[in-house]
């Protein structure tokens, strides 16, 4: 039995180093695609109107989140002379983000998009 046990005790140190050594390629992997990505990113989301807000803003309708463009986002206001009050269009920014998330999207989205920048890093046994 102490022959079984002292067995044991060895696969579980050649697992634990094993497992270490994983862990250390999975945080190298992760930094240096984090490193290709770029190390910085900017997100844009764009909460829902509040109730008090519908009335004063009229909805999004300044706001344009191309379908075929995640990382675009177009904001518009009207353009007016400044001679008179008469209307000449709109004038559009375009901007550009890393990812840009709608109104609509959900919690779960946003956090299978950024799940990847988090790490979370388990705690070690303190005994």
């Amino acid at each position: 039995l102490q022959v079984q046990a002292a067995a044991q005790e060895q696969r579980l140190g050649r697992q634990e180093e094993r497992l270490h050594g994983l862990e250390m390629e999975r945080r190298r992997l992760h930094n240096l695609v984090q490193e290709l990505k770029g190390n910085i990113r900017v997100f844009c989301r764009v909460r829902p109107v509040l109730p008090e807000e519908e009335e004063r803003q009229k909805g999004l309708a300044h706001l344009y989140f191309p379908p075929e463009d995640n990382k675009a986002l177009v904001l518009s206001r009207p353009e007016e002379s400044h001679v008179g009050r008469e209307r000449r269009g709109d004038i559009c920014y375009d901007f550009s983000f890393d990812r840009v998330f709608p109104p609509a999207t959900s919690q779960q989205e946003i956090f299978e998009e950024i799940a990847l920048l988090v790490q979370v890093i388990p705690a070690r046994d303190p005994c």
